[in-house]
């Protein structure tokens, strides 16, 4: 039992990242699996088990960082420090959608202009899909990717190399959705995006200073908005080549200008950022020891 709990102390301390990886796919994939075998495709209950499911990345944060020994309390802290220049919230909804922009231009030049009228119908469905996506499916996984993850690699890995981990994890802890046929994608080229996503939003998690609440703004708008052009014509189906393959050649354009216009070391003219949560010990409640009185370790610089 005291070499179990050793070896425990020893991941939790040395191992952050490859424990937290473990719970958060073990647990979104035990409450997916389940919800994908008992119930019928896009039923309520098959929803809420995606809803749950999506959350398994926060709870992996939560519970390694209490088997740190350290404040949860003071990680959410971090989590939830919304004081950011409100032009970093505006680049979270701004970059995906421009992003979209440019899915929408190789769509359209493919299959040709969707009329108005269908363009009009989608603009209630996005809207709808934003605030689904930020809360429920997707931004809420960014308590545990760039709210944990990401910070911890940084400090071991340049940011491109922590953005490349990050974004391996990420696609794995998808696998049951192509297992169970709830993504038509290609799961390589599915993969190959959810890496440039990655690289995108280290950029912009380093170069807002550790903004968590930007980063699952940024991540619920780039869901919804993505799909957009292919709903335009009427499912990504209608689309000659592979959906993922232009997500991936579109957002990989510009997670490469990214890293040559700052370089791979932070993605960001900001020092990457590390957990800022670490001096804070679960035992006693003190608040993080961070140098920066205000919580902040540098001005957020684009």
């Amino acid at each position: 039992m005291q070499s179990n709990r050793s070896l425990l102390a020893r991941l939790t301390n040395e191992y952050p990242v490859v424990l937290f990886s473990a719970l958060a796919i073990g647990l979104s994939w035990a409450v997916w699996i389940a919800t994908f075998s008992i119930t019928t495709s896009r039923s309520g209950l098959w929803m809420l088990g995606i809803v749950l499911g999506a959350f398994g990345p926060g709870a992996a944060g939560a519970v390694v960082t209490r088997l740190r020994g350290e404040s949860v309390h003071a990680w959410l802290a971090t989590i939830f420090d919304w004081r950011r220049p409100l032009r970093w919230y505006g680049l979270a909804i701004a970059v995906p959608v421009v992003g979209a922009l440019g899915v929408a231009v190789v769509v359209f030049s493919l299959v040709g202009l969707p009329d108005s009228s269908s363009l009009g119908q989608l603009a209630p469905l996005f809207l709808f899909n934003l605030v689904l996506a930020t809360l429920f499916t997707g931004g809420n996984e960014e308590f545990g990717w760039r709210g944990f993850a990401l910070p911890h690699l940084q400090k071991r890995f340049s940011a491109l190399t922590a953005s490349v981990l990050v974004g391996g994890v990420w696609a794995l802890w998808h696998v049951p959705m192509f297992v169970y046929d709830v993504y038509p994608h290609s799961p390589v080229l599915y993969t190959a995006s959810v890496v440039c996503f990655a690289v995108i939003l280290t950029w912009y998690y380093n170069a807002s200073d550790g903004s968590v609440l930007g980063a699952v703004l940024f991540h619920g708008t780039l869901n919804a908005a993505v799909n957009v052009p292919g709903q335009a014509v009427g499912g990504a189906e209608a689309v000659p080549v592979p959906y993922a393959a232009i997500l991936t050649g579109t957002f990989g354009v510009l997670a490469t200008l990214f890293v040559v216009r700052y370089g791979p070391e932070t993605l960001s003219h900001n020092e990457a950022v590390q957990p800022r949560w670490t001096g804070s010990r679960s035992t006693d409640g003190a608040v993080s020891s961070n140098p920066s009185s205000d919580g902040h370790g540098t001005e957020p610089s684009d």
